[in-house]
């Protein structure tokens, strides 16, 4: 089985004393809405799909059943890979219901991802869907090496399973698990896959005693309950749909709506259709909403708020969507350290794009300078935060969770911030290297490390550039080896074919005789990016 890292015991005991860790479990939760309100719709989809909090137990017990038929039990990892579809949920359910872990992912990763987490996991079970857009998910099952599945239950949602793997049909069709496998509140709940600095995703294990301090933190703030329907179009494979559309939702005994395939005017519909009374999501999806009210003289009267995270919110954007009646809150957290600050609804309205809001009761926040030093108010510094929220670490790695979690449970969040004297946080930049495409965190190391493994490059940087409605995209500048000049379309089939996840293919490709270097040999980043900015401004002349 996995060794999990494990709470401190010290603040372990604080947050008991403080009432911030109530002991209580995810699936309990979701128990206690359904024994409630068994009738109640839990869950729809865009396909007309619906289940009641009853219909949810119901079959959610029987994919228990299956797995437990096949040896899944307390502590072991099964991967989630799959669309914003109402048996998502009842997946997430089933795991759970077993003492299990989720651990989901999203629909966007591609071979490379999904191997490295398997692996980095030693997941019991993996679920994918047969067939989602363009993608064939068995296909990219079959390209892994074998080993990265052997031992692993498979169970393929929709299609027919290849020899060897299980239809969801079938889980369907186990008897049920007679009765609920009681978990600890201390005990892992989900391993979450966040891209930072390093080459490879890391695994941010969280308990159901730290997921639902934020949960119920948020909750408490957006004032939301049974009478409210959440709108997800974010991936609830992944953090911000999985914690604030599933956990949050499903414990409070509301409603949960989804989209699996994002588009402003279909959003927009199913939001009136369904009655959403919130939703969030990254900033390109606030835009989109704002356009497609605005095509279709729309309004939603029924959305009392609209979370962003993810990047700052452009001042006009805010403006437009206030316009169209949307209450915009800002937000901001990690998947470390998930949304821990947030503009209030009873703030002013300029406080969405003017500032990432104050921290959660229990959340403490510091700017911090070299050596560890506290900041004074408007100074920028490295943003630093603690609370019961906060991670346990990462699976698999120690080294890394001491470099980004310090022994007095700080999380060390890479950004660049400054506080206000409101006491309210500004994120200003980040000093991890990522690039911020629409929400989707891109690690560019990893990027860097395929496009070096192309024969025709000698060197790589990849840089992120402004786009108007993903906030940033991906730069690719390439040293060529010898006389070569590999073209944009070749490196993006090489990528793909390396199982590459579509959205952390740079777009753009320029071809330099060098790279700016120090003279410790590493490339100048922000050289590039000057040298970057002034051709564009040279185009635009």
């Amino acid at each position: 089985m996995m060794r999990f890292p494990s709470p401190d015991p010290a603040r372990s005991a604080l947050y008991r004393r403080q009432g911030y860790w109530r002991d209580e479990t995810i699936p309990a939760l979701i128990a206690a809405a359904v024994a409630r309100n068994p009738e109640k719709t839990a869950v729809r989809d865009a396909s007309g799909s619906a289940l009641s909090y009853a219909g949810l137990a119901q079959r959610s017990a029987r994919v228990a059943g299956f797995l437990a038929a096949r040896g899944v039990g307390a502590g072991d990892i099964v991967t989630v890979c799959l669309p914003n579809w109402c048996d998502t949920v009842v997946a997430f359910v089933a795991i759970l219901r077993l003492g299990a872990v989720v651990n989901p992912v999203p629909v966007t990763y591609g071979r490379a991802d999904l191997a490295h987490v398997l692996t980095r996991c030693d997941s019991r079970a993996l679920i994918v869907p047969d067939r989602f857009r363009s993608t064939d998910f068995q296909a990219v099952l079959d390209d892994m090496e074998p080993q990265r599945l052997q031992g692993r239950t498979v169970l393929v949602m929709g299609g027919t399973p290849a020899r060897g793997r299980f239809g969801w049909d079938e889980a369907l069709a186990a008897p049920p698990l007679p009765a609920d496998r009681p978990s600890a509140a201390d005990d892992p709940a989900a391993v979450l896959f966040t891209s930072g600095t390093e080459s490879r995703a890391k695994g941010a294990v969280h308990t159901h005693n730290t997921i639902l301090f934020g949960e119920r933190a948020l909750g408490e703030a957006l004032d939301v309950g049974e009478a409210d329907v959440a709108f997800m179009a974010s991936p609830i494979s992944h953090t911000t749909g999985f914690m604030h559309g599933f956990v949050m939702t499903l414990t409070t005994g509301g409603t949960l709506s989804l989209l699996d395939i994002f588009e402003g005017a279909a959003a927009s519909r199913q939001m009136a259709a369904h009655r959403a009374t919130w939703t969030m999501g990254a900033t390109p999806f606030l835009g989109d909403i704002s356009a497609a009210l605005e095509a279709g003289g729309m309004r939603l009267p029924d959305l009392r708020y609209f979370l962003c995270g993810g990047a700052p919110i452009p001042e006009a954007l805010a403006r437009r969507a206030t316009d169209l009646g949307l209450r915009v809150l800002s937000i901001y957290g990690s998947t470390e350290s998930p949304p821990h600050t947030m503009v209030l609804p009873q703030d002013p309205v300029e406080n969405a794009w003017t500032t990432d809001g104050r921290p959660f009761p229990g959340i403490e926040v510091r700017i911090v300078g070299e050596g560890g030093r506290d900041l004074a108010v408007g100074e920028p510094g490295e943003e630093w935060s603690r609370g019961p929220n906060t991670f346990l670490g990462y699976l698999g790695e120690p080294e890394l969770t001491a470099r980004d979690l310090d022994a007095d449970g700080w999380y060390h969040s890479g950004d660049l911030a400054r506080m206000l004297p409101d006491g309210s946080l500004r994120i200003t930049g980040r000093l991890k290297e990522i690039i911020v495409r629409g929400g989707q965190n891109i690690s560019v190391r990893e990027v860097e490390d395929y496009l070096m493994a192309h024969p025709d490059v000698l060197r790589a940087a990849v840089v992120g550039i402004e786009h108007p409605r993903l906030g940033e995209t991906g730069c690719a500048v390439i040293v060529p080896r010898g006389a070569a000049r590999p073209t944009l379309e070749e490196l993006t089939a090489f990528l793909v074919e390396k199982g590459v996840a579509r959205f952390k293919l740079p777009e753009r490709l320029e071809v330099w005789p060098e790279l700016p270097m120090n003279p410790s040999g590493k490339i100048q980043k922000f050289i590039v990016r000057q040298r970057l900015a002034e051709q564009g401004e040279r185009t635009r002349s």
